[in-house]
């Protein structure tokens, strides 16, 4: 198995189980929720809910681009590249995923400060619980990171398949889904 179809593998491996755990801390964050709504009813409350719901959702997040990405779920603005053939298609998915890289990599350069100010000033959140920020900060950033990792390697990958002639194999990469398929 050729070293780039190996390295695909192994970004949807981790994210097949980073999906998974996801889903487990989505589960466990709408379970806190509804715990708070309930203690509400009879006059008490978790406190803190609405924090943790947006700590939670920002890792989700963070996390979730990567997968994303390989599922090819973003959303994207196909109005041009839908008139156009395969080539020309082509050349704007290898700008889409080109793109897509060097943002979420100026995300990482620019988050990199943020997060290590917080671990350096012991920062804590100006909220009632008093988050230590950096707890926040790490998976979340961490996350972004994985994202930069997962599209370097798809604009790789789509490199390579295209420097060998398998334009279906990059457009199923890199393009709309299942886009290969439909023109072989």
């Amino acid at each position: 198995m050729p070293f780039i179809d190996r390295l695909l593998g192994i970004c949807h491996a981790i994210n097949r189980v980073t999906l998974v755990g996801l889903g487990i801390l989505l589960w466990g964050g709408v379970m806190i929720v509804l715990l708070d709504i309930t203690l509400r009813l009879f006059g008490s409350s978790l406190g803190g809910t609405d924090e943790i719901s947006g700590y939670l959702m920002a890792i989700l997040t963070a996390w979730g681009m990567g997968y994303t990405l390989t599922a090819l779920g973003h959303i994207r603005i196909e109005a041009l590249r839908d008139r156009c053939g395969t080539n020309l298609k082509l050349a704007f998915d290898v700008l889409a995923i080109a793109s897509v890289a060097v943002v979420i990599t100026l995300i990482v350069l620019k988050g990199w400060p943020v997060v290590e100010r917080s671990i350096l000033n012991h920062s804590r959140a100006n909220t009632p619980l008093e988050t230590m920020l950096w707890t926040v900060q790490l998976p979340w950033f961490l996350g972004w990171i994985w994202f930069a990792i997962v599209a370097w390697v798809q604009f790789l990958a789509a490199l390579v398949f295209i420097a060998q002639g398998k334009t279906n194999r990059a457009l199923d990469l890199i393009g709309m889904s299942n886009e290969g398929q439909i023109e072989r």
